[in-house]
């Protein structure tokens, strides 16, 4: 049953949702949660298709009739001409939705055309409807008088209701914005267009009828429907407040004289055709055939649009063509009853508080959910046959309000009984908390003199033993084994004796699968002679401490996630095997970090402990390896075998690749499968190393190079000759840095650029050596791979730019005049700035000398890499005047399709087509083929390598411009260079 507070709730839910629904005409806020309601019904019921047996047709002046009729608004005898392509197409009727007050502009012959076509339609049978405005709002210019005789003529005859239903009207007109008289007398029906938007800019619903002076006039709505059944308006009879009857046409009114607006879907749901093609007749015969036809304004920036529940601005014409259409097919809404709604407000939050006070909060939220679903299912359902509409918003309101209160107020309820509820709880707790502080430990209590021992309850329920009379101090001994009663037995006499101030004893044991450890605490009393006449003391249970100091140490050699042996305890199990034919095998998880990244650390923990399991039990498993698994990084295990290694550098049972093996198959998780490659570096004592460090040192190494290398998946072995490399490593990098660093090292070579047709000095191609104070001279081929790797390329680059800008100078002054072509790194163009090194060197250049005597080669393949940010690099470069050359074209792998987008002058032809030119037509059909494609591109073509008269010959028949190679002279110092143009 519900008390006082629960129908409190209820009435106070009923009266705020009654008091939202009168009011809601007036207060804009509730208006438009009203309305609401009705743009989500009709979205519930989707896109509506226009009727079928009275077609309404749309003829929209769009943007593309403006655009093919001169950006111009169409005048009057276009709209003559269209009434014409109309009542050919055979049209029922026709309503130009364009204010037509004033004459037409330097031509009113325009206007007489325009009045002959309409009438001659009329003749016809084809009726065209001319609009005029009634506005709500007083305008400057607005007419207020009496409207012209041929108006007149379309008022409504009878109109019951007048007086009172003037009152209540929406919308009073203040004015009168009529056709042109010429028009209007010739136009055989007329309605107006006006209606009043509700708060939100919508219109919700169209006025059929509205008053001026003593007259009332009817919507052009109205008109057209009638005219589309074949009505006489004469005979047309309106109650204001009721409906509107005329013959079949039944118009059903609210009681503010409001017909309400049934939208069908977004704009465009009506058929619409574009004004220029039925001006032009292209469109389909019969499309128009019998058909309403309304002709407005649908360009962007013309015309009025109007929000709807399917569109922000369905066109003014589509709505004037929904509510024709509504009239027609007899679906125009109507308000329901409010008999129901009030009910509604009644009775549901009655019963959201009795579902409330009855159910669980889910369940009667549930409830209370299913009965709204149903009541706005059935309302749903009569919108869409029934075309009726009901004010839904408020009986939800009214649910939700009570729903919000009876949640209070059962709160409230749920929060006095839990203060109740700990109230005596608190009392309980007081009560029994000296009793729960003693019991903690277990008591004990020895009268010697009597020969008795009391043992308290909780002392038997830690010793693990049933109580038993007549127990003695021997009791202590129930759960230990020989030794330990034998330890206890001493730690009491001990203090018997007076050795000891205090007993002070602990008792381990195991109960079950559980270590137990309990101290025994005690304290002798004696009499006057010194004898022990009793002694007390306590049982405190230890084992959960005892378990936590053995995590700990636990903890401290061994990794958590997989509980196997860390790096600290794998070493000191290796030093334990000094005289052993030991190796150590590293496991590396490839990828591991990208896995973690996209499937998670859930998942890269769980394939971590797979991949334990998998080598603990193969380790337990085995004879060779060590039973020792360690994780020694986040993607890093390690084990260990002894075995002497055979002649051909691995152990008789193969323990690096038998391990790797371990992952060849997927691993399997919980919901997935999941496969992981690793790569294995190993080690062994045998190959030098004595230490358990330098052991575990190589074998990091061969893991390490293997990652590296190309041996990723695979097993490498630790090999001295890796040691000597990585020293090798090391000295170039250093050495490279000081090289840089002393700037007196790296010196420029240059090689000639010949031309063949007269063998005439271009320019040089300039190639870097190293002259080391202590090694001497160092090829390019020993520290340039090197350099490439490490990045050092990048400031070798730029130092070599700017080095042969200083040279061109110098060279200059001497009357060189050729070029000097120097190459580009492909790291240079991903790290470092390249851009900024380029300008530095333009810095160098002295006056006068072109930037387009440097030229800067990159290899085909590296341009290939990156097509994209290579051209734009090299576009950049070549803006500040360098020239571009592509090396080595030929043996990578351009497209046709990225090569125009490189702004390059030169290709050079790769020095293995010159070698094979005299040994088949092949390499001769190449080196053609570029030769025609630099020809079409208006570049040059210059082939390297060239060491043979005949070569040369070959390649200038051919046509290639420009030769490079050891017949015209290899590599020289800057000396030599000069030589070849001072003098010659």
């Amino acid at each position: 049953m519900l008390n006082r507070a629960d129908w409190g709730v209820a009435l106070a839910a009923t009266l705020l949702a009654f008091a939202g629904w009168a009011l809601r005409s007036e207060v804009p806020v509730l208006e438009r949660l009203d309305r609401a309601t009705l743009d989500l019904q009709m979205q519930a019921r989707g896109v509506l298709k226009p009727g079928s047996e009275h077609p309404v047709v749309l003829v929209a002046i769009d943007d593309r009739s403006l655009q093919q009729l001169g950006g111009a608004a169409p005048h009057r005898a276009q709209y003559a001409t269209l009434i014409e392509r109309l009542q050919q197409a055979g049209a029922k009727a026709v309503a130009l939705d364009v204010l037509m007050v004033d004459p037409s502009r330097g031509n009113s012959e325009h206007d007489t055309l325009l009045a002959e076509r309409v009438r001659a339609a009329n003749a016809v049978g084809m009726k065209v409807g001319l609009p005029f405005a009634l506005p709500g709002q007083k305008a400057p210019g607005l007419a207020t008088g009496d409207p012209p005789l041929a108006l007149l003529n379309h008022a409504a005859a009878r109109v019951q209701g007048g007086a009172e239903g003037l009152k209540r009207l929406p919308l009073v007109p203040q004015g009168l914005v009529a056709p042109l008289p010429l028009l209007l007398e010739a136009a055989p029906l007329s309605g107006h267009v006006t209606a009043a938007r509700g708060v939100e800019g919508a219109l919700r619903f169209d006025l059929p009828l509205l008053p001026w002076k003593d007259e009332w006039f009817p919507s052009m709505a109205l008109r057209l429907a009638g005219e589309s059944l074949g009505l006489d308006w004469a005979q047309a009879e309106a109650r204001l407040g009721e409906s509107v009857q005329w013959g079949p046409l039944q118009v059903p009114l609210d009681e503010l004289s409001r017909q309400w607006v049934n939208y069908y879907g977004p704009a465009g749901t009506i058929a619409t055709h574009a004004f220029i093609d039925v001006l032009e007749g292209r469109l389909a015969p019969g499309s128009l055939k019998g058909a309403v036809v309304i002709v407005g304004e649908a360009a962007l920036g013309t015309g009025d649009t109007f929000a709807t529940p399917f569109d922000s601005g369905l066109p003014g014409m589509e709505r004037l063509a929904t509510v024709t259409d509504n009239l027609l097919t007899g679906r125009v809404l109507k308000r329901g009853s409010p008999v129901p709604e009030l009910v509604a407000m009644v009775l549901v939050p009655l019963l959201a508080v009795w579902l409330l006070v009855r159910l669980p909060a889910r369940q009667a939220a549930l409830a209370l959910l299913l009965v709204l679903l149903g009541g706005l299912l059935l309302a749903q359902v009569r919108f869409q046959w029934q075309h009726v509409f009901y004010s839904l918003a408020y009986p939800v309101l009214a649910g939700g309000l009570a729903v919000l209160g009876g949640a209070l107020l059962r709160s409230h309820r749920e929060r006095l009984r839990k203060e109740e509820a700990v109230h005596r709880l608190r009392a309980s707790e007081e009560r029994y908390a000296l009793a729960a502080r003693g019991a903690s430990d277990g008591l004990w209590d020895w009268d010697r003199l009597g020969g008795q021992v009391y043992f308290s309850e909780r002392w038997w329920a830690l010793m693990g033993l049933e109580p038993r009379a007549g127990a003695d101090m021997q009791a202590f001994g129930g759960p230990l084994d020989a030794n330990g009663r034998a330890a206890f037995q001493a730690a009491l006499q001990e203090h018997l004796d007076g050795r000891s101030q205090q007993l002070h004893h602990t008792l381990q044991f195991r109960q079950g699968e559980q270590e137990r450890a309990l101290l025994v605490r005690g304290m002798a009393q004696r009499d006057e002679a010194g004898q022990v006449t009793r002694v007390a003391g306590s049982l405190t249970d230890l084992s959960e401490t005892l378990k936590l100091q053995r995590q700990l140490v636990h903890d401290a050699l061994h990794d958590r996630l997989t509980g196997l042996a860390n790096r600290n305890l794998f070493i000191e199990h290796l030093d334990q095997l000094p005289q052993q034919p030991l190796g150590v095998v590293l496991i590396g998880l490839d990828g591991f970090r990208q896995l973690n990244e996209t499937e998670g650390t859930q998942v890269g923990d769980a394939v971590l402990r797979e991949v334990a399991r998998r080598l603990q039990m193969r380790a337990g498993a085995s004879t060779v390896l060590r039973p020792t698994v360690a994780r020694l990084g986040p993607d890093l295990f390690g084990l260990a075998f002894v075995a002497p290694l055979e002649a051909d550098g691995a152990d008789a049972a193969r323990s690096p690749q038998m391990l790797r093996s371990l992952l060849d198959d997927p691993l399997t998780l919980p919901g997935k499968a999941i496969k992981v490659e690793a790569t294995v570096g190993w080690a062994h004592r045998s190959q030098g190393l004595t230490g358990t460090d330098e052991l575990l040192a190589a074998a990091e190494m061969a893991l390490a190079l293997a990652k590296s290398g190309n041996q990723r998946g695979g097993v490498r072995a630790y090999d001295p000759a890796d040691q000597l490399l990585q020293t090798t490593r090391r000295w170039l990098k250093e050495n490279i840095d000081a090289a840089l660093a002393a700037g007196n090292q790296f010196r420029m070579y240059y090689q000639p650029l010949i031309r063949l047709s007269d063998r005439k000095l271009l320019g040089f191609e300039a190639l870097i050596r190293w002259h080391h104070p202590e090694r001497g001279f160092i090829m390019p081929g020993d520290f340039i791979p090197f350099a490439e790797e490490s990045g050092q390329v990048v400031p070798l680059g730029a130092w070599t730019l700017r080095e042969v800008a200083r040279q061109l100078t110098a060279w200059n002054a001497l009357g060189f005049d050729g070029e000097i072509a120097v190459n580009l790194s492909s790291r240079q163009f991903v790290e470092g700035d390249l851009e900024a090194d380029a300008r530095a060197a333009l810095a160098l250049l002295g006056e006068g000398i072109s930037p387009k005597r440097i030229k800067l080669e990159v290899t085909e393949s590296m341009a290939m890499a990156n097509p994209h940010e290579t051209a734009a690099m090299l576009q950049g470069l070549h803006a500040m005047g360098f020239k571009i050359s592509i090396d080595d074209f030929g043996t990578g792998y351009s497209s046709l399709a990225y090569l125009h987008q490189f702004p390059f002058d030169t290709l050079k032809i790769d020095r293995s087509f010159v070698m094979r030119l005299h040994q088949g037509r092949d390499a001769q059909e190449i080196v053609r083929t570029i030769v025609g494609l630099t020809s079409a591109l208006g570049k040059q073509a210059l082939a390297e390598g060239v060491e043979e008269e005949r070569q040369a010959q070959l390649l200038h028949e051919l046509g290639v411009q420009i030769g490079q190679g050891w017949l015209f002279g290899k590599a020289m110092p800057e000396e030599q260079a000069r030589a070849m143009f001072v003098g010659a």
